[in-house]
C-alpha cells in the first residue's frame, strides 16, 4: 500500500520544491508529475477492480476483429451501440497492439494528457491543484477508465462557457458523450447564469436538491436513463449495490459551501471565468445532494470536479483571505486520498505491474470471476504488444 502513499508524498515534494524555487507554474514539472501518475496506473496489473477486465475483454475482441478483418460494426454492442468515440479509440489502438495491457497503458497516457491540457489552460498553481486532484479524482481515474477519459474531454470545454461559444462547447460535450453517455449531464453547465448569486439563493437551491434527493425522483431518473440507453440491467445492479443514505455526500457539500461562503467576498461579480467555476462548484454540491440515496449518482458530478479544483486552488493561493484556507484545503485533500486508499485497498493491493507474470492485483474472487483469458496469468505478453506491419 505504500506505493499509493508514495504518490501523495511525491505530490507534496513537488509542491514544496516548486514553491521554494518560485516555479509553481512550470509546464515541464506538471507534465512530469502527470506522466508519473499515468505510468503508475498504466503499468498496473488490472488494479482498480473488475472494470479493468471488462475493458480488457472489449479491447481484445476488437483486436481479434482487426486480426481477422471482421466487420467492426458487429461489435458495436460492446459499447451499447452509442459510445462510438470510445469504440473508435479501441479500433485505433488495435492497429498498434493486440494486448490489453498496452491498450490500458495508452489510454492512461491519453487520459493524463487531457488533464495536463486542462491544468495548463486554467490553473495558476499547478502543484497545489495537483494535490487537490489526488484527493478528489485520482482513484476514480484508476477504476473508471472510460468515464475518466470522458471527464478529461469535458474539462477542455470550460472556457467556452464564459466565452459563450456554444458550438465548440457542445461539440466537446458530444465528443465526451461518445466515450461515456453520462457526460451529457455537463450540457446543463452552459445554461447556468454567469452571475454571483446571493447566499440565500444558493441555500434555497441546495435545500431543494436535498429534498428532491430524499424523494424517489433521482432513482426513477437513473432507472429511466438506463432503459433509454439500453443499460437497464447494469443500472439496476448499480441501484442495488449503491443504494442507501450517503452521509459523506452531505458532509462534502456542507464543507465546500462553508468554505465558499467564508470567502464569498473574494469572488468578483464581474470576473466571468471565476464565476463560472464557482457556480459549477455549487452545482457539484447540488448533484451530491440530489443523489444522497444513490452512490453511483455522484459520478455525474465528476465532470464538475475541475471547477472545484480551480476554485479551491484559487482560495488556498490567496494569502489575504481566510488564513486557514490553504491548510484546510490541503488537509481535506489528504483525508480524502487516505480514506479512498483504505476503502479501495481490496481493489488496489498488492500493487504489481504487468511486467511480471502471475495473478493480477486485487482480491482473488475478482480475478476468478472476471478473468476471461487465463493465458495472461502465465504470460502477460501472450498477445502481441506491438503489431509489426507485413507487406
Amino acid at each position: 500500500m505504500f506505493v499509493y502513499f508514495l504518490i501523495l508524498i511525491v505530490a507534496f515534494v513537488y509542491y514544496v520544491f516548486t514553491h521554494k524555487t518560485n516555479n509553481s507554474n512550470s509546464p515541464f514539472l506538471l507534465g512530469l508529475f502527470f506522466l508519473y501518475c499515468a505510468l503508475f496506473i498504466g503499468f498496473g496489473d488490472m488494479i482498480g477492480g473488475y472494470d479493468r477486465y471488462i475493458y480488457g475483454e472489449m479491447f481484445d475482441s476488437i483486436a481479434d476483429a482487426t486480426d481477422s478483418g471482421r466487420d467492426y460494426s458487429t461489435l458495436l454492442f460492446l459499447v451499447n451501440g452509442r459510445e462510438y468515440g470510445y469504440f473508435l479509440w479501441e479500433v485505433l489502438v488495435s492497429q498498434v497492439t493486440a494486448n490489453r495491457y498496452i491498450f490500458i497503458l495508452l489510454s492512461s497516457l491519453l487520459m493524463y494528457f487531457l488533464y495536463y491540457k486542462a491544468f495548463r489552460k486554467y490553473i495558476d498553481d499547478y502543484p497545489l491543484a495537483a494535490i487537490i486532484f489526488l484527493g478528489l479524482f485520482f482513484y476514480f481515474s484508476i477504476t473508471y477508465m472510460r468515464q475518466a477519459l470522458a471527464v478529461g474531454i469535458v474539462w477542455q470545454g470550460f472556457k467556452y462557457i464564459y466565452e459563450r461559444n456554444a458550438i465548440k462547447f457542445f461539440l466537446i460535450v458530444a465528443l465526451a458523450y461518445s466515450f461515456h453517455n453520462s457526460a451529457l449531464v455537463f450540457a446543463m453547465a452552459y445554461f447556468i447564469p454567469i452571475k454571483k448569486f446571493s447566499k440565500k439563493t444558493i441555500l434555497c437551491f441546495l435545500i431543494l436538491c436535498i429534498l428532491v434527493g430524499l424523494s424517489p425522483i433521482p432513482t426513477m431518473l437513473i432507472a429511466s436513463a438506463g432503459d433509454t440507453q439500453g443499460m437497464a440491467e447494469r443500472t439496476g445492479k448499480y441501484q442495488d449495490e449503491m443504494s442507501g443514505f450517503r452521509v459523506e455526500y452531505i458532509l462534502e457539500a456542507v464543507f465546500f459551501i462553508w468554505l465558499f461562503f467564508k470567502n464569498y467576498n473574494f469572488f468578483d461579480s464581474k470576473h466571468k471565468k471565476q464565476l463560472v467555476f464557482l457556480n459549477l462548484s455549487i452545482a457539484f454540491c447540488g448533484i451530491l445532494l440530489l443523489f444522497i440515496r444513490f452512490g453511483q449518482g455522484g459520478r455525474f458530478g465528476w465532470y464538475f470536479f475541475f471547477s472545484l479544483i480551480y476554485t479551491l486552488t484559487a482560495l488556498a493561493s490567496q494569502s489575504r483571505l481566510f488564513t486557514l484556507n490553504k491548510p484546510v484545503v490541503l488537509l481535506l485533500s489528504i483525508l480524502l486520498y487516505v480514506r479512498i486508499t483504505f476503502l479501495w485497498a481490496f481493489n488496489l493491493t498488492p500493487y504489481k505491474t504487468f511486467l511480471t507474470d502471475g495473478i493480477p492485483s486485487g482480491e482473488l474472487w475478482i480475478y476468478e470471476m472476471y478473468e476471461y483469458d487465463y493465458n495472461y496469468t502465465n504470460d502477460k505478453f501472450i498477445r502481441p504488444i506491438f503489431r509489426i506491419p507485413t507487406n
